[in-house]
């Protein structure tokens, strides 16, 4: 039991990481590329954001 779960807990958090890894650089590029009339977006606006810029 005590296995499964600390498999179950690196997992995710290998996921995690990886996510981050590839996720962070594109908001990060997202946000500069908004300029300083669009810093205040934060969380599912950003979001919104890179993948409303991703369409284009």
């Amino acid at each position: 039991m005590i296995a499964k779960t600390s498999d179950l807990v690196s997992t995710v958090l290998r996921i995690g990481l990886v996510s981050m890894f590839f996720i962070g650089p594109v908001a990060g590029f997202a946000a500069h590329q908004a300029g300083p009339d669009r810093a205040s977006m934060k969380g599912a606006g950003l979001v919104i954001f890179v993948s409303l810029q991703r369409n284009r």
